[in-house]
């Protein structure tokens, strides 16, 4: 009986070690590189976000900002990037959705207007051109 209980045991560890492996190797993790300017990441189709492509071919800094764009909702890689920036903005689920902008200093904005607003707001030093 004691063998029996010994053997239980081994397998027990076996098993669960076997799924802690499993599990904590997942899959590719894909590293996030850390925000160094503007991103914005949009969807094919959103309405709101034709509104900021809109405000973004009439821009008048449209060729002085740089501004990293990436669509997520046809793109596998854009969308990991996007929900780790989300992740980092701690957006619930809920609460996720395209348009989003992220600023260099690692905020999130979502929404047209919002987006619109902060970019009408940036003022550039001409002689840093």
């Amino acid at each position: 009986m004691k063998r029996f209980g010994i053997i239980i045991a081994i397998v027990t560890i076996a098993i669960l070690g076997g799924g802690v492996y499993l599990f904590s190797k997942g899959g590719k993790s894909q590293t996030v590189p850390s925000v160094s300017g503007y991103e914005y990441y949009w969807g094919t189709g959103c309405p709101h976000c034709a509104k900021v492509d809109e405000f973004f071919q009439t821009w008048a800094l449209k060729d002085k900002v740089e501004i990293a764009k990436r669509e997520v909702w046809y793109n596998k890689t854009n969308a990991k990037i996007f929900a780790a920036r989300l992740d980092a903005c701690q957006i619930p689920q809920q609460e996720r959705g395209v348009p989003v902008l992220v600023t260099p200093e690692g905020k999130c904005l979502s929404g047209d207007e919002p987006i619109i607003n902060h970019l009408k707001e940036i003022k550039i030093d001409e002689k840093s051109i």
